[in-house]
């Protein structure tokens, strides 16, 4: 009995499907052939058997109390062998309509063959890659797994290479990268990520560095720089930022230091500097600001300090020196101004201070000393033993110039007429030498007027003297013929009668400290109050090898002349 349903089946299909079994055969043994016969066959079927009309018991069976169709059980025999195919052997149609996807493990010959999409797995038959092949080389979009399974990388590909948009994580799953990848390395425009998910970069990538306009950001995602950048270096145009978000540089860089053109800020923003960098340091022309927004200097700059020509201001935005500087301190020809910005000197400078030969200027612009100076004070003293032509070509041509005699007699005759301003005694200094003989001194001028009465006697004429007179800074200069050459003519003495130049010089003669024997300007005083002519006295004082001899009123101490001589005998 419970053979029987078995023996109806066969009895009544194998008459039915033994034709078709036949014919089937044939398109089996082709299998790329056979979805396509398949098809073509059950439409046949389908269409005889839609045809053809069941007007007889003939085309029924029985079981058990039904009568059920042969047409109906043979298309669902048919239709369950469709289903076994297509959930096997899917066509490509089929499973890109159920996303149904083969399988091919990876670095294997099927691998290599296979194009199309796939699921690529490892020996543990772990995804390890998902997506599109192209002769077993990623190509198109694929995603990539680590061998945990966690997702780290998401995109576009080509020729097995990160090519085109994609996203990069970690293997924590989260975001390292996002933007356009080539040749398997961040390039073209992308975002870089930090730790939480903070961006670091975003901009332009080349071969995996920044290269080209971005932005960079701090580890707490506070904007650092904006700008150019050349193999992940700041290059070309950019800006700095400070932690609070103000710019601090802006301008060129190159290798990530300031190079070119641009300008400094502090951390509130205000305006440091704006001209030339060099390995960040101020270099070539620039401006310099105090942090009240007044220019404290401009001109040239080398390795950060002001060297070449330049202005250099107070922190009001006064002008107080203007010249050549070098290693930050004027250095050379320059001139320097008061706190109101009125020139006070023009001449040379060591170190921001007077040192050379220079002009000193009264309050109202006009010269009132030209003086050879050192370390800011000033030393006549440099004009004795010069040429005359020397002192020419330092102080111009004389107002006038005297014909004196025997230097120390001092004949009132001998001032110039039409020279008011030169004080009767001012020709020769016979105060002090009055002054150096009483201190047992003795003053180089009458040591060269003999020496050159001797010359002068040698070659048969009379001793000569030049009184080479200045009004216009109100002093006069002794010229006497050198002893070692006659015809040419040397300064000996040196005479000051202005009262402004005096008023300037007095306090460096004068000023001592109690019980001082030698003021901090290096003078040593001589002599004082020496009777110098109607309501006059004199004060000597010594320095190096020279002698000063500054005459003064008995009433109001008000300096009236002061001369220098040299205590050594002139060449």
């Amino acid at each position: 009995m419970s053979n029987e349903p078995v023996k109806m089946l066969e009895t009544v299909f194998k008459p039915i499907l033994n034709p078709f079994v036949v014919k089937a055969l044939k398109p089996i043994q082709d299998a790329k052939k056979l979805p396509a016969i398949a098809i073509k066959k059950f439409q046949a079927l389908a269409g005889a058997m839609l045809r053809t009309k069941e007007t007889s018991l003939a085309n029924y069976v029985s079981i058990g109390q039904y009568y059920v169709s042969k047409r109906l059980l043979l298309f669902i025999a048919l239709l369950i062998g469709l289903l076994i195919y297509v959930i096997f052997w899917p066509p490509a149609l089929v499973r890109h309509y159920f996303g149904i996807l083969p399988t091919v493990r990876q670095d294997t010959p099927k691998m290599a063959a296979f194009s199309g999409q796939a699921k690529v797995v490892d020996e543990s038959k772990k995804a390890r890659y998902v997506g599109d092949l192209d002769a077993g080389l990623y190509s198109g979009n694929g995603k990539l797994y680590n061998a945990d399974g966690i997702l780290t990388y998401e995109g576009q590909f080509e020729k097995g290479l990160k090519s085109g948009t994609g996203a990069l994580f970690n293997d924590q799953g989260n975001p390292v990268y996002k933007g356009l990848f080539a040749a398997d390395q961040y390039n073209g425009a992308g975002t870089l990520y930090g730790d939480g998910k903070k961006i670091r970069y975003t901009g332009e990538f080349v071969n995996g560095a920044f290269g080209g306009q971005g932005k960079l950001f701090d580890a707490s995602g506070a904007l650092m720089y904006e700008g150019a950048f050349q193999n992940g270096r700041y290059q070309g145009a950019g800006k700095s930022f400070s932690a609070s978000g103000k710019v601090i540089y802006e301008g060129e860089w190159a290798s990530g230091e300031y190079q070119g053109a641009g300008k400094l800020f502090d951390e509130q923003g205000t305006l440091l500097y704006e001209g030339g960098f060099k390995n960040n340091r101020y270099s070539g022309e620039g401006s310099e600001y105090y942090a009240n927004g007044f220019l404290k200097y401009k001109g040239a700059f080398l390795v950060g300090t002001y060297n070449g020509e330049g202005v250099l201001n107070n922190e009001k935005g006064v002008i107080r020196l203007k010249g050549s500087f070098q290693n930050g301190a004027l250095n050379g020809l320059g001139e320097a101004y008061d706190e109101t910005g009125k020139l006070t000197y023009k001449g040379s400078f060591a170190n921001s201070v007077y040192d050379g030969f220079g002009t000193l200027f009264d309050a109202d612009g006009t010269p009132m000393l030209k003086s050879f100076f050192a370390a800011g004070h000033a030393r006549l003293e440099g004009f004795i033993g010069l040429p005359s032509k020397k002192a020419e070509a330092l102080l111009g041509k004389p107002g006038d110039v005297a014909l004196l005699g025997d230097a120390l007699s001092a004949p009132d005759a001998s001032a110039t007429p039409g020279s008011p301003a030169v004080p009767a005694g001012a020709s020769a200094a016979p105060g002090a030498a009055a002054g150096a003989a009483a201190s047992g001194l003795t003053a180089g001028g009458g040591a060269t007027a003999a020496a050159g009465a001797d010359a002068a006697a040698v070659a048969g004429a009379a001793p000569i003297k030049l009184q080479m007179n200045y009004p216009d800074v109100q002093m006069s200069l002794i010229a006497e013929p050198s002893v070692s050459n006659p015809k040419e003519a040397v300064i000996t003495s040196v005479s000051v009668w202005g009262s402004k130049p005096l008023a300037w010089l007095q306090p460096e003669l004068e000023t001592f400290t109690e019980g001082a024997k030698v003021n901090d300007a290096g003078y040593k005083k001589v002599s004082a109050k020496l009777p110098a002519g109607d309501g006059l006295y004199l004060n000597t004082y010594a320095k190096d090898d020279y002698l000063y001899g500054l005459t003064l009123t008995s009433k109001g101490q008000k300096p009236q002349l002061l001369e220098v001589q040299s205590l050594k005998p002139l060449p």
